[in-house]
């Protein structure tokens, strides 16, 4: 078994026990017939963080296929799983009486969970930086035209959501978040792949 295929097995465990902590979390709602309690919200956030985990995992593929099983490589990628398992942990109460308020258990863990995401995606960079210096390198166009602004969107709409204060904000922020996050996955990467043709990158 090859570096990649021995770390990828336990990174896989961390972010498939993340899965099953939201999951469950939704599964202790819908036992306690408190479903038709949940809100937009809650809702939107776990949704977003479902898609996150989902996501993650897929990159891994490219970000993590060079990782060095020790401190120096695995830190980052490991504090990054971490991350997504106690923000998935936290979206849904685990106390019934919450779920007669759930709007304000929202708005009391939403700065715990969303910044525990947005560390992630410092983490992330971290995970891709051979990436980053390969597409510097090769795809200039593709970095500092798609690479930076889409990252700089995805973190500063995680930054709104953290200050703003309106249902109606957050609901759009979150809706934002996954629109974002969607875009890099829909048509095989376009968008990219458009700006490499223009430059004329092989």
């Amino acid at each position: 078994m090859d570096s990649f295929s021995y770390f990828i097995t336990f990174y896989s465990l961390i972010l498939g026990l993340a899965l099953t902590e939201l999951l469950g979390g939704f599964a202790h709602m819908v036992r306690a017939k408190a479903l038709k309690k949940l809100e937009p919200q809650t809702a939107l956030l776990a949704l977003f963080i479902l898609v996150d985990i989902c996501s993650t995992w897929v990159d891994g593929w490219l970000s993590l296929k060079d990782v060095t099983v020790n401190f120096a490589g695995l830190w980052a990628p490991v504090l990054l799983a971490i991350c997504f398992y106690l923000a998935a942990a936290v979206v849904f109460p685990h106390d019934d009486s919450d779920h007669e308020r759930l709007a304000d258990y929202y708005r009391e863990r939403k700065r715990f969970v969303v910044g525990l995401l947005l560390a992630g995606e410092m983490l992330i960079h971290v995970t891709y930086l051979h990436v980053f210096q390969d597409r510097i390198a090769h795809h200039p166009g593709v970095f500092w035209l798609w690479t930076i602004p889409y990252n700089v969107a995805i973190e500063a709409t995680m930054v709104a959501l953290l200050i703003v204060r309106s249902k109606r904000a957050n609901v759009a922020l979150l809706l934002l978040l996954l629109l974002l996050l969607a875009i890099p996955y829909w048509n095989e990467g376009s968008i990219p792949n458009a700006i490499a043709r223009h430059y004329g990158y092989s």
